[in-house]
């Protein structure tokens, strides 16, 4: 239950994230093979002084680490919600941004890709409803700008994966092959982001990684939500919705 003896900003901010925070958990909780995985707001637990900590500014990193240390050869089923802190573009300023993930790890690829879009598309297309466009890219564009022009096996790569989400999503789709500004280092394969056809804004991001530490390894395919981004593209259509309705009263 929520306080609202003010009515504020801090009171619709809960408000917001209450919603697509049971949004998200309701759909993942719906599938049993899922468990939620929570990670510490600070990179290092180890360290002995406050002034010392790191905020996180990513989630799956955390996650990836947790399995390496516990139980790298399984299969796992994990999502996750918390709070990430991440410099704004505009005001460059830290600031704090709610993310929401699920990652699927040690299965084969085709499998993991395939349910983590399925997820994905479900949970963008029961807030969103249309209107948001997946692009698709690969992560070594930014270690190797001439590696698509030197390698074909990359492009049948993409093209596996291409096809995969043609058959299983029906929202529409981009190929970018000259730029990629979003994936992290540990992503291989194919890395993907999604745009709201609204505001423009990235809403989600997402790829196939591998990751080694030490002789431990693993294999996966995640993604993760911009929370605040979708909240604000939502709130613009339930807006346009409301304005419609009544538009449609006035003119009977």
């Amino acid at each position: 239950m929520l306080v609202n003896s003010f009515d504020t900003k801090y009171a619709r901010t809960a408000s917001k994230y209450e919603y697509l925070d049971n949004s998200f958990t309701k759909i993942l909780s719906s599938n049993k093979k899922f468990s939620r995985i929570f990670t510490s707001v600070i990179e290092d637990k180890s360290l002995k002084s406050l002034s010392e900590a790191t905020l996180r500014s990513d989630i799956t990193g955390q996650v990836i680490n947790t399995i390496l240390t516990h139980d790298p050869s399984s299969k796992h089923y994990l999502y996750y919600m918390g709070d990430v802190f991440k410099k704004d573009n505009i005001s460059n300023n830290i600031k704090q941004f709610r993310q929401h993930g699920v990652e699927i790890i040690n299965l084969p690829k085709n499998i993991s890709f395939r349910e983590v879009l399925k997820i994905l598309d479900k949970i963008l297309k029961n807030i969103l409803i249309k209107n948001y466009t997946f692009v698709f890219t690969d992560p070594k564009i930014t270690k190797n700008k001439s590696y698509l022009l030197d390698s074909s096996s990359n492009k049948n790569n993409i093209s596996n994966f291409i096809n995969i989400f043609k058959k299983n999503i029906s929202a529409p789709f981009e190929l970018n092959l000259e730029t990629n500004f979003f994936s992290q280092n540990y992503h291989q394969d194919i890395f993907f982001y999604v745009y709201s056809n609204i505001s423009k804004k990235i809403l989600a991001q997402g790829g196939g990684y591998q990751y080694k530490k030490n002789s431990k390894k693993v294999e996966g395919f995640g993604f993760s939500c911009n929370v605040d981004f979708i909240s604000e593209v939502a709130l613009w259509i339930k807006q346009l919705l409301d304005f419609s309705g009544a538009m449609k009263v006035k003119v009977k």
